[in-house]
C-alpha cells in the first residue's frame, strides 16, 4: 500500500511539471545577462492628400507635415513564445521621449536566451490627470489654397500600439534591440481634409484634442493603434551598452 502512495505522488509531480511547461511566465529570468532594448521613433511625418480622395476641386492638394513629437509611455510590454512556453515582460515607464531624435531613447529588460517564434511588443499609453499627456505632435497643415497653418495634436487617452515579429533569436552573447516606428502618415486619412480646412483655430493654431476639434481627434484616436511596426532586431556587443532607463 505504501508503494501505491509513492507512485501516485510521482504521478502528481509529473502532471504538475507538464502543466507548468505551458504556463505563461510573468517575467523572463535571464541566465546570460542578456538585455532586450526597446525604443520608439516617428517616421513618414509628411502626408499629402489628393483631390480625388478628398472630394476637393481638380488638382487641389493639402498636406500635413509633423515636425516634433513627445511621448510619455506608461510601459512597454513584450509577449513572446519559446517552444511550449509563453513569457511576458513589462518595462518601467519611458518619459518625455523625443520621437524625432536622431538617436531615440531606449529602455531595456533582461531576457532569456533562445529562439522566440512569435514576439509582440506593445507600447502602452495611459490617460493622464496630472497634465503630462501620453502624446503630443506638432507641425503644419497646408491647405488646398496654399495657406500654412500650425497644427497640434494632444492625445490624452488609453491606447495600445502593437508591433509583431517572428523567429527572433537571443543568443546570450549579444544584447538585442529594436525600434518601433510610428507611421504618422497613417493618422489622418484624405477624407479628413475638408474637416481640417474648417477646423476651429486657437490663437491661429489648429489644436486637436478631446475638447477641441473633437471630430478630428476621434478620427486619429481610431487610427493610432494601427500606426506601429518593427524595425529589424539588431544584435549589439554587451560591452557597448550605454546607460538607459
Amino acid at each position: 500500500m505504501k508503494k501505491n502512495y509513492v507512485i501516485k505522488g510521482l504521478s502528481l509531480i509529473v502532471i504538475a511539471l507538464m502543466f507548468s511547461a505551458c504556463k505563461k511566465n510573468s517575467t523572463s529570468p535571464s541566465t546570460s545577462g542578456t538585455k532586450m532594448a526597446f525604443a520608439v521613433s516617428a517616421d513618414n511625418s509628411a502626408s499629402t492628400f489628393t483631390s480625388s480622395a478628398s472630394g476637393l476641386t481638380t488638382n487641389a492638394t493639402a498636406s500635413i507635415t509633423w515636425t516634433s513629437g513627445i511621448a510619455n509611455i506608461a510601459y512597454f510590454k513584450l509577449e513572446a513564445k519559446k517552444k511550449n512556453t509563453e513569457i511576458e515582460i513589462k518595462t518601467k515607464s519611458l518619459q518625455h521621449v523625443d520621437l524625432f531624435a536622431p538617436i531615440p531613447a531606449v529602455i531595456s529588460s533582461a531576457i532569456d536566451t533562445g529562439t522566440y517564434s512569435e514576439i509582440e511588443i506593445k507600447i502602452v499609453l495611459a490617460k493622464s490627470t496630472s497634465g503630462t499627456i501620453p502624446l503630443t505632435l506638432k507641425g503644419n497643415f497646408t491647405t488646398t489654397s496654399g495657406s500654412v497653418i500650425p497644427i497640434e495634436f494632444d492625445f490624452n487617452d488609453d491606447a495600445i500600439i502593437k508591433a509583431e515579429a517572428e523567429n527572433v533569436t537571443v543568443d546570450g552573447k549579444t544584447d538585442v534591440a529594436t525600434t518601433i516606428k510610428l507611421h504618422l502618415n497613417k493618422l489622418i486619412s484624405s477624407t479628413a481634409v475638408a474637416t481640417l480646412e474648417a477646423a476651429t483655430k486657437t490663437e491661429g493654431t489648429i489644436v486637436i484634442s478631446s475638447t477641441s476639434n473633437a471630430a478630428i481627434y476621434n478620427i486619429i484616436k481610431a487610427k493610432i493603434i494601427e500606426c506601429g511596426s518593427f524595425e529589424k532586431f539588431e544584435h549589439h556587443d554587451k560591452k557597448d551598452r550605454k546607460n538607459d532607463n
